[in-house]
């Protein structure tokens, strides 16, 4: 049996790794550690970022422990040692990676048996459903019947509204903005490509 995993962070392969780190820098994480085809941007605590230059955009859920390394609606999973202890850490909050799934139901199964995750939050009519491991990291699961729709990057935000207005400062403007019963959400797109998503919660 497999032991509690927990969430180190998101990896993300971007074509487009300079302007990337400026995006995610935009959004309030902050450069930790930079190589050549390497970027590493950490938040104010919990799971941080790793950005690496490859020929296609993936996001992948980096956690601690051994396991599979997809899960049975074919996300990419990646297992590695905890990481270090960082300096510098930046304002944005903890990022969550949200998965798309086709059985919103047989793949929380999956998740709370296989990675031992708890789910904290269900709201049933937009099929979207959060897990959070021992520590406190999270990954969303979201009904989509076309699985061609990519995994996004999401990050809470306090107030989703004041958020939207303060990136049309720097000429950023969201795709999409929707208002929900739990929250309101605003999804961005990199420019590597990586869908993201503002959340606030009520």
């Amino acid at each position: 049996m497999i032991g509690w995993m927990v969430l180190q962070g998101a990896r993300l392969t971007t074509t487009n790794l300079d302007e990337d780190i400026g995006f995610f820098q935009l959004l309030g994480l902050a450069l930790a550690e930079m190589e050549e085809n390497r970027a590493l941007l950490v938040p104010c605590c919990g799971p941080h970022l790793s950005l690496v230059r490859g020929a296609g955009t993936e996001l992948t859920a980096v956690f601690s422990g051994m396991g599979p390394r997809v899960d049975l609606e074919g996300n990419p999973l990646f297992y590695e040692a905890p990481a270090a202890d960082l300096t510098t850490k930046g304002q944005a909050q903890p990022p969550k990676p949200l998965y798309p799934v086709v059985d919103l139901h047989s793949s929380i199964e999956w998740y709370t048996r296989q990675l031992k995750l708890s789910e904290v939050f269900l709201d049933a009519p937009t099929q979207w459903a959060e897990l959070q491991d021992e520590r406190g990291g999270r990954i969303i699961l979201s009904f989509t019947p076309d699985l061609d729709t990519p995994a996004m990057l999401v990050l809470p935000v306090a107030d989703a509204a004041a958020e939207v207005e303060r990136l049309r400062e720097f000429e950023v403007s969201p795709a999409q903005a929707r208002q929900l019963s739990w929250g309101r959400i605003a999804a961005y797109r990199s420019p590597g490509g990586l869908a993201v998503l503002l959340q606030e919660l009520h």
